[in-house]
């Protein structure tokens, strides 16, 4: 595996001030607040636009759809939240990153927030020399990095889907743990521009990793956020292994055989 580089840190700070005892004094507007809604709101817009075409991948051929528990080779859709802890890393749950958006004020536990996942139950991917698995990062642009899921965290959720029934609360798999994680030197940090004093145990960071397209020869990103675990004087480690996901299933479709 190549060995992840830190991409960048993302905090939310917030600074609030008194608005003073005054009766005459007049309440300012709190505009960040407000910047805030109206991403959700736009971003809300986005998701509904981008998502839109999804039904059409599995209703071709006639596929029928599954009221039943999820068989193995069923076609389903789902959100997914993958947490650390009880700190939510990555998310394609729009109720979940609006709460993380809306707690943006109070802690600085920022959320990548992607595409629903679409795959085939009980399909396994080789963990060994299997493709790379892509997720897009919403809201979607041109040469954004994508999110990058491991293939033994998909074969986690496309065996955990299996028996679970369309309305039923999410269902928690686990995931990798803390078998994914690095360690960061103080020097290793200043020498990438870093203020290593800032870096607090409950961090996220965000790592990327190179990802090679032999047929054009480019290199591109593929990231994922990592949680400072321990932090020392000369070194911190970063965990980017995940240690569970909960899926919720959205639509089920059975092949025709």
């Amino acid at each position: 595996m190549m060995y992840p580089s830190l991409y960048y840190k993302v905090m939310a700070i917030q600074t609030r001030n008194s608005a003073g005892s005054s009766p005459r004094r007049k309440k300012n507007i709190n505009w960040t607040q407000v910047g805030v809604v109206a991403f959700c709101i736009l971003l809300a817009v986005m998701c509904i636009v981008s998502f839109s075409g999804v039904t059409t991948i599995f209703e071709k051929n006639g596929d029928t759809t599954v009221t039943g528990p999820v068989r193995a080779g069923d076609w389903a859709e789902m959100e997914y939240t993958m947490y650390i802890g009880d700190v939510p890393m990555v998310t394609s749950s729009f109720d979940v990153f609006r709460k993380s958006v809306s707690n943006v004020f109070s802690a600085d536990k920022p959320l990548i927030f992607t595409r629903n996942l679409s795959i085939v139950a009980g399909q396994q991917a080789d963990t060994v020399n299997g493709t790379r698995i892509l997720i897009d990062i919403l809201p979607s642009a041109y040469d954004q990095p994508m999110f990058w899921m491991l293939n033994s965290e998909s074969n986690q959720v496309t065996a955990g889907v299996i028996g679970l029934r369309l309305g039923e609360p999410p269902r928690e798999v686990l995931s990798t743990g803390d078998t994914f994680k690095m360690d960061c030197t103080k020097d290793r940090a200043i020498a990438m521009g870093l203020d290593y004093n800032n870096w607090t145990v409950g961090a996220i960071v965000i790592l990327n990793f190179p990802e090679v397209n032999a047929a054009n020869n480019t290199t591109t990103m593929a990231i994922r956020p990592a949680l400072v675990i321990n932090k020392t004087d000369e070194k911190m480690v970063l965990q980017y292994g995940y240690d569970t996901i909960k899926i919720k299933l959205l639509r089920v479709y059975r092949p025709e055989t």
